[in-house]
């Protein structure tokens, strides 16, 4: 056994004496009900022992939880159809999350948490089960594995049908500050969660339409790439551009061509998708497809609260373009202006946009379209228990999607980090196009 079941406990907001309202789901929330949840695995040095741990810092992280989840109560409840036929999450006095702790019997911190190939199946085992449940579907688990003298992983399984990466980091933010103030509440606390939905204006009805699609089983709605199942034979490892490197591919994309859309997010996306066309040995004469989610919280009128609790990725962008036009010398670039005159054409109407979702993701699965995780907008190396910066952050998930991960870089202010998961002679391949890219960049 790799690891020892130290204690399982489930945790739940203080008690009200009011009953907590449910939340309605907004057009946001539908795409995401039938796919798998996000994992998401911190990484922090702690040099001490597992007893020292249960002594001194598991009681405080249990009080701070249950006082953050107090405001984010929606994550301790679960997901149903409402009486009225509107799918809703719901809380009930008692509603709780589960949180696991585990101790690592020959696991290496410093090898687990590192940049290089590793075996998704290593990572496994640090990340919580969610229960999929039809009727009542439970929204969050939590899992604390130690590395007893090294260091410790702390594992959220969050179904995005909750939140998206904002939200959750939100969530994950509060609970570390509480944390640091020994489980109480103090005046430097981020802002509490947003959690009236009425904010979100439909007034074309996108939600009872993308509502219908995911009801109806002639048109059922599935993860937009197949689901790889076993993960074993997988490997999991990141890849970093630096701030230079990517002032530098701005700059490249640039030269020359009609201005367009030109953002970090864009080059590095660029940069990883040829990369991985590359790597999976695509046919030249094929098409390449690249689908991420528009994220709406600054570009949605009327306006809504910056700490607003749930999801606000919903529309698609899809960028296309034939394997041999991104494989070839100025590959990058011919992607950074794919990827860009994507984003510049999206809707300024989100019904609009988001009445194109389904569509779009259905042309992508045919066509193994790599899709994104995570942003370097999340600051997720800003999450700090008491413990330090986290050494490490890893998304797991993407190994259900064929997907990349992004992040912004640990050690670099305006790099960024890419997480890949791919068969360990596919990784070799990733591994060795990043590094020709960038000679031939010049970067």
């Amino acid at each position: 056994m790799a690891l020892r079941l130290v204690e399982h406990s489930r945790v739940s907001p203080p008690l009200s004496s009011s009953p907590r309202p449910s939340l309605p789901f907004t057009m946001f929330d539908i795409p995401w009900l039938n796919l798998g949840p996000v994992e998401r695995l911190f990484f922090f040095r702690f040099p001490h022992s597992t007893s020292h741990f249960l002594d001194v810092h598991l009681p405080i992280l249990k009080s701070s939880l249950s006082i953050t989840l107090e405001l984010f109560y929606p994550l301790a409840g679960s997901y149903r159809c409402s009486p009225e036929n509107r799918f809703e999450i719901h809380y009930s006095d008692g509603d709780a999350v589960s949180l696991t702790v585990n101790e690592s019997l020959d696991l290496d911190f410093h090898d687990i948490a590192g940049h290089h190939a590793r075996s998704v199946d290593k990572l496994l085992l640090l990340v919580p089960n969610l229960p999929i449940s039809p009727d009542s579907q439970p929204l969050l688990a939590l899992q604390l594995t130690l590395f007893p003298g090294q260091g410790l992983c702390l594992a959220l399984t969050v179904h995005h049908a909750a939140c998206d990466g904002f939200s959750s980091i939100h969530f994950v933010k509060y609970w570390a500050a509480a944390c640091r103030a020994a489980g109480s509440l103090p005046p430097s606390l981020p802002p509490p969660p947003f959690l009236d939905r009425s904010v979100i204006a439909d007034p074309r009805g996108v939600y009872w339409k993308l509502s219908e699609i995911f009801r109806s089983p002639k048109t059922s709605w599935e993860n937009p790439i197949t689901r790889r199942g076993n993960s074993g034979g997988m490997a999991c490892a990141t890849f970093t551009l630096g701030a230079p490197q990517i002032a530098r591919l701005k700059q490249l994309a640039q030269e020359g061509k009609p201005e367009f859309h030109c953002s970090t997010f864009v080059v590095a996306c660029a940069y990883a998708w040829v990369c991985h066309v590359k790597s999976l040995g695509f046919d030249e004469d094929r098409v390449a497809y690249l689908l991420f989610p528009m994220d709406w919280r600054q570009r949605i009128r009327p306006r809504i609260p910056p700490n607003y609790f749930g999801n606000c990725l919903g529309s698609a962008c899809q960028a296309k373009k034939r394997v041999s036009e991104i494989i070839g010398e100025d590959g990058v670039l011919v992607a950074c202006e794919a990827i860009g005159k994507c984003i510049e054409d999206q809707p300024d109407d989100v019904s609009e946009s988001m009445e194109r979702l389904f569509p779009l993701v259905r042309e992508a699965a045919l066509h193994q379209a790599l899709s994104l995780a995570g942003s370097p907008k999340l600051r997720v190396y800003e999450t700090d228990f008491g413990w330090g910066k986290p050494e490490k952050v890893e998304v797991t998930s993407i190994r259900e999607t064929g997907a990349i991960s992004m992040a912004e870089s640990r050690e670099e202010l305006g790099g960024v980090e890419i997480g890949v998961v791919l068969p360990f002679r596919q990784m070799d391949e990733f591994s060795k196009q990043f590094s020709i890219r960038s000679k031939l960049l010049g970067i």
